[in-house]
């Protein structure tokens, strides 16, 4: 008897520190699959680990939440909400990430 196995593909955006030592992933729908520490991660302050992984966590939700704007606009939704980042809002919030 064969088996058929369904493969899934997850979107995943990220958003990555300047010094690669702090990846954030989340999945098309904007929840958290995956935070990467690398060693230079952890000589940083709790207090300041944590608020990285927030602002970079927010970063890859902009992404994920602009690639849902772009598909809607490429299939010509009217009134695309503007819940929905634009690419200037999530370009102009990459560049707050300074670290």
């Amino acid at each position: 008897m064969l088996e058929s196995v369904q493969q899934t593909t997850v979107e995943v955006f990220e958003a990555t520190s300047n010094d690669e030592s702090i990846i954030v992933s989340v999945d098309r729908q904007g929840a958290s699959v995956g935070v990467q520490l690398e060693p230079e991660a952890m000589d940083l302050a709790d207090e300041e680990l944590a608020a990285r992984i927030i602002r970079l966590n927010t970063l890859a939700y902009l992404r994920s939440q602009l690639a849902l704007r772009l598909e809607m606009e490429g299939n010509h939704v009217e009134n695309v909400g503007s819940f929905l980042p634009t690419e200037d809002q999530v370009a102009a919030f990459a560049m707050t990430i300074d670290f």
